[in-house]
């Protein structure tokens, strides 16, 4: 959907002075229209608070498994129909707040996987790596943060009142972890972590549960042993610190805490509120401090919610950053389309052990992410230099047997009828889509969206392609006249079908 720039002014405008729960719902129902139409039915305020809050809500994914090329499994959530709505409404509203880095060219307005090839034609070295479990491997606690930043500056408010009252819970934490340090420390080893907070005669009960990390270490401690005395109380306040911080962003983001926030909008809360409705807990690999791949429960960006491809440009802003920076030392073109990541050069800096590998594998694991290496590849003069699936030697184009492909199928069309191409086609569709089980696709449509993508590729006034889409428009306008002339066969009879046949004929 094309965005218009009075909406995106508005919306930008509407999201600078939000500050409550109440200013995002009327926020997303201004928006919803623009995606679902204007009769849709706008969203109620205890829709997003129940989505925000997967203890409550239940089952919000459906999963599913798709069969990648290497034979590989990829699991796809699929949001229930409820979440999937607010999900693409506010990933209308982030597209309009956000604007991603120059280099990142996946899920970007006006850019594509030309525009991303378009960088790297005529070099003589083609670099592309991948990283691995791209959206999975991006925390619910990164997107917090992320969202404090610019330019949504879901922080604290300025008010100095609701900043007394956020620092008097701040300073109510601070207290209870002083006064109660063995009882935290108990705590921490039991994988839980209590806080009571007072205010105005209420209390509320929050329970944190804490990763092993922070459990105490067992070091071995004798009385002239000073330096092991001091790595244990600096870790001791380490921890203190951890806790606070842990502690204090569970208070804000928790949706217990209604009471508090109807009397203290925090933009805070909202950066809590609008990360958890867009992540979900699953089993994921994480390495472990001996560097090893181990399975833990984490709640992350999921693949295939709406939200998760605008969100990842906006965690991925730093690696952007660090890596035009990298790029531009070196002397290197780089671009970035979604997990994929291209650099290119006319001179080789891609050596085992270069300063050049050794400075890309050294931001990449600082931003959060890991090289799948079996995706890892030079490309050189003298050979086929890919990038997103679109050849880049001399100038952007689709691979050779793309083309042979949309002229088999045509073929068989003109020669064979439609009825009996689409049974070949569908025996190499399924040959070269091993995913497709049940549900099978209309040659037509495939067709159409072949030559829709070889006109992005090659242009509008190209011969190739208009010479195609001329062969396609012929057979697909009496694929439509044969539809018709059944349709009016079943409805007015035999006399009226063949008075239509009789015009066309002599037309």
């Amino acid at each position: 959907m094309k965005q218009e720039q009075a909406h995106i002014d508005q919306i930008r405008t509407a999201f600078e002075k939000m500050q409550s729960r109440e200013d995002l719902l009327h926020l997303l129902n201004e928006v919803k229209p623009l995606i679902y139409g204007e009769k849709t039915v706008p969203f109620e305020l205890k829709q997003l608070t129940w989505y925000a809050n997967p203890k409550l809500s239940g089952k919000r994914y459906t999963e599913f498994k798709i069969t990648k090329k290497s034979g590989a499994q990829r699991s796809i959530h699929s949001p229930v129909k409820g979440l999937k709505a607010i999900q693409k409404t506010l990933a209308y509203v982030l597209h309009c707040v956000y604007e991603p880095h120059k280099a990142a060219m996946g899920f970007v307005r006006d850019r594509s996987v030309v525009d991303n090839a378009k960088l790297h034609i005529g070099s003589k070295y083609v670099f592309n790596i991948d990283l691995k479990d791209f959206f999975p491997s991006i925390d619910q606690s990164r997107i917090w943060k992320c969202f404090q930043l610019k330019p949504f500056n879901l922080n604290d408010v300025s008010n100095d009142n609701e900043n007394k009252e956020i620092n008097l819970i701040k300073t109510s934490i601070r207290k209870f972890i002083t006064e109660n340090n063995e009882h935290i420390f108990y705590k921490i080893n039991d994988d839980k972590f209590t806080l009571i907070h007072d205010k105005k005669g209420d209390f509320f009960k929050y329970k944190n549960r804490l990763t092993s990390h922070l459990k105490k270490p067992k070091l071995s401690l004798t009385s002239g042993n000073k330096k092991a005395i001091e790595n244990l109380n600096k870790y001791e306040k380490d921890v203190i610190e951890c806790i606070f911080n842990d502690a204090y962003r569970y208070i804000l983001a928790d949706k217990n805490l209604d009471s508090i926030f109807k009397l203290t909008p925090s933009r805070l809360y909202l950066s809590g509120m609008i990360a958890s409705i867009c992540c979900t807990e699953l089993d994921v690999e994480r390495k472990n401090n001996v560097g090893e791949w181990i399975k833990v429960r984490r709640n992350v960006l999921p693949q295939g919610a709406p939200t998760s491809p605008i969100i990842s440009n906006i965690v991925c802003q730093r690696l952007d950053f660090l890596l035009s920076g990298v790029a531009k030392r070196f002397g290197l073109k780089y671009s970035r389309y979604a997990d994929d990541i291209t650099f290119s050069s006319m001179h080789n800096v891609y050596q085992q052990d270069s300063e050049f590998l050794k400075e890309l594998h050294r931001i990449i694991a600082e931003q959060g992410f890991h090289i799948k290496d079996s995706k890892t590849r030079l490309q050189k003069d003298g050979y086929r230099k890919e990038v997103t699936g679109l050849l880049v030697n001399e100038k952007v184009n689709v691979q050779k047997r793309y083309i042979k492909q949309l002229r088999m199928w045509l073929y068989y069309w003109e020669r064979y009828g439609y009825e009996k191409a689409s049974g070949f086609f569908l025996q190499q569709y399924i040959l070269d889509n091993r995913n497709v089980k049940k549900v099978y696709p209309n040659m037509e449509n495939v067709i159409a969206g072949k030559l829709d993508y070889l006109k992005m590729v090659k242009g509008a006034d190209n011969d190739l392609y208009l010479g195609l889409r001329s062969r396609f428009d012929g057979l697909s306008g009496n694929s439509n006249f044969l539809d018709n002339l059944l349709i009016s066969w079943e409805n007015n009879g035999i006399e009226e079908a063949m008075n239509i046949f009789y015009q066309k004929k002599v037309k």
